[in-house]
């Protein structure tokens, strides 16, 4: 799938997620940390998620702590080179602003 970048995942998804107080300066953790993973629940967003402009960005989507988290392993069904749905789906379920 390929992502939109509008963050909606990162707001919306119920997901448990790297506790931003168990990243070392060298973008691991402790693996015998237990409170390194922390639940994010849907509607809150996640700690890790900014926005360059309208772009959503993961500020640890690049550390070696991402690696084997829900998020990394999410993924929709359907072929890579198709548009996330998912994104569409959360913009269309938001209750209308008035």
């Amino acid at each position: 799938m390929i992502c939109l970048r509008c963050g909606f995942c990162c707001n919306h998804l119920d997901v448990m997620i790297i506790n931003p107080r168990s990243i070392r300066p060298d973008g691991t953790i402790d693996p015998g940390d237990q409170n390194s993973m922390i639940g994010k629940p849907n509607g809150r967003k996640c700690p890790h998620l900014a926005y360059l402009g309208e772009v959503a960005v993961c500020t640890i989507h690049d550390l070696s702590c991402y690696r084997g988290t829900p998020c990394d392993r999410f993924d929709q069904f359907g072929p890579e080179d198709t548009v996330c749905v998912l994104g569409g789906y959360f913009k269309s379920s938001e209750p209308a602003k008035l």
